[in-house]
C-alpha cells in the first residue's frame, strides 16, 4: 500500500507537471511582444517536462527500491536541471540583461559536470556540486530581488515621462516581484526538506510522497506567480528595464 501510493503521487505529479507546461506553452504566444517574459514561460514549461519525465522514471524503474544510488543520481540530475531553469527565468524577469552567453556557458558547463559525476560515481558526496550550484544560483536571485527592488522604490511617480507609474501600479508590479520570492522560498524549504528526510529516514518510503505532495503545492505556486505577472506584464516589463538602468 505504501509503494502504490508512493508511486501513484509520483504519476499524479508528472502529470500536473506535464499540463502546467502545456499550458504555460499553449497561450505563451500572447506574451510574444514582451522577449524575457516570453523565454521565461518557455524555460519554466521545460523545466516542468524535465520534472514531469524525472518522476515518470522513478515509478517506472523503481529504483528508489532496487537501485537506490541510482535514484539519487536521477533526482540529483532533474533538480539540478531545475535550479538553472529557474535561475534562468525568474532572475531575467526582474534583471532583464542577467541571461548572458557567459552565464549561459558557464550554468551548462557545471550542470553537465554535475550530470556527469552523479551518474558515474554513484556517492552521497556528488549532492555538494548540487548544493553548491544551487546555492550560488539562489544567492544570486536573492541580491538581483533587493537590488531590483530598492531601484523601482526610487523611480518617481506619476510624472510626464512615466505617466503610467501609478502608486496602484508600483504596488502591484513590487506584489509580483514578491511573489517570486515566495516561490524561491519554497523551492529552498522543499529542497532542505528533501535532504533532512532523506537522511533521517533513508530506508523509508513514505518521506518520498510527503515529498511529492509538497512539490506539487511548490509547482503550483510558481504557475500561479509566473501567470500572474502576465497581468502586469507591460508595466512590470517598463518598470523592471528603467530600475536596471537607473
Amino acid at each position: 500500500m505504501e509503494l502504490q501510493l508512493y508511486y501513484t503521487m509520483l504519476l499524479l505529479g508528472a502529470g500536473v507537471n506535464t499540463m502546467i507546461a502545456v499550458a504555460l506553452i499553449y497561450n505563451n504566444f500572447w506574451y510574444r511582444n514582451y522577449d524575457v517574459y516570453y523565454r521565461a514561460r518557455l524555460l519554466t514549461a521545460v523545466n516542468y517536462i524535465i520534472f514531469a519525465i524525472g518522476f515518470t522514471g522513478h515509478a517506472y524503474l523503481q529504483w528508489r527500491i532496487s537501485w537506490p544510488a541510482a535514484a539519487s543520481a536521477l533526482t540529483l540530475s532533474y533538480f539540478h536541471s531545475g535550479g538553472v531553469l529557474f535561475g534562468w527565468s525568474h532572475t531575467s524577469l526582474m534583471r532583464p540583461d542577467y541571461l548572458t552567453r557567459r552565464i549561459v556557458i558557464r550554468d551548462l558547463s557545471i550542470l553537465a559536470v554535475g550530470i556527469a559525476v552523479y551518474w558515474t560515481v554513484l556517492a552521497d558526496w556528488t549532492f555538494l556540486i548540487f548544493f553548491l550550484h544551487a546555492s550560488f544560483i539562489t544567492y544570486t536571485f536573492y541580491r538581483t530581488y533587493f537590488t531590483v527592488r530598492s531601484s523601482i522604490f526610487r523611480l518617481p511617480l506619476g510624472n510626464k515621462d512615466k505617466e503610467w507609474w501609478t502608486p496602484q501600479v508600483k504596488r502591484t508590479v513590487l506584489a509580483s516581484h514578491h511573489s517570486f520570492v515566495i516561490a524561491c522560498h519554497l523551492i529552498v524549504l522543499f529542497g532542505l526538506g528533501s535532504i533532512a528526510l532523506t537522511a533521517a529516514f533513508p530506508h523509508d518510503i513514505w518521506p518520498y510522497t510527503v515529498l511529492m505532495v509538497a512539490g506539487i503545492v511548490v509547482f503550483c505556486f510558481i504557475f500561479y506567480s509566473l501567470t500572474e505577472y502576465g497581468n502586469v506584464i507591460e508595466a512590470g516589463t517598463c518598470a523592471t528595464e528603467d530600475a536596471v538602468s537607473s
